[in-house]
């Protein structure tokens, strides 16, 4: 769990074997959304510029894909712009920005995209010592990565609740 290191880097490697194509857009796409959110969780964690400008190239790119389709990329948007304000510590600005993110997803029935904004929200509010909130946050995730049928990430964010 949380692994973003891995993330980033595999993403490099993808990117640097598999030049992006017409066909491939969809998947370039996710590429770029779950590398965003991986790298704004390093520029966190590790306070490396590199990071946070290729987090920050993530959120103009969604954010450019929300203003052609907000049905499918408004709550992507709205996660990466949350944890952009987590790394910029503009929380209140974020915790809006995550809750803006959870709703889009939970209208538009992306399960598993609603599970990962709430996991998130869920951990900025536990690393900022809102553990009540948090853990409230982590076990809806959980039901809804269980709804969604992603058992071993159920199993492991339950492990995680455990530590909290």
């Amino acid at each position: 769990m949380r692994e973003y290191m891995d993330v980033a880097e595999l993403s490099k490697k993808h990117s640097e074997k598999h030049p992006s194509s017409q066909q491939k857009r969809v998947l370039q796409v996710l590429r770029i959304f779950y590398e965003g959110i991986a790298c704004l969780s390093l520029a966190r964690d590790t306070k490396q510029a590199k990071w946070r400008r290729m987090g920050e190239k993530a959120v103009v790119k969604v954010s450019q894909l929300e203003s052609m389709s907000k049905w499918n990329f408004e709550n992507k948007s709205k996660l990466l712009q949350a944890e952009l304000h987590y790394v910029e510590e503009h929380l209140e600005s974020a915790e809006a920005a995550y809750k803006a993110s959870i709703k889009s997803a939970n209208d538009h029935k992306f399960i598993h995209e609603e599970a990962l904004a709430y996991e998130l929200f869920g951990m900025f509010c536990v690393e900022n010592r809102w553990v009540d909130k948090g853990t409230k946050q982590l076990h809806i995730a959980l039901e809804k990565y269980k709804e969604w049928g992603a058992t071993k990430k159920a199993n492991d964010l339950q492990l995680f609740i455990d530590l909290v």
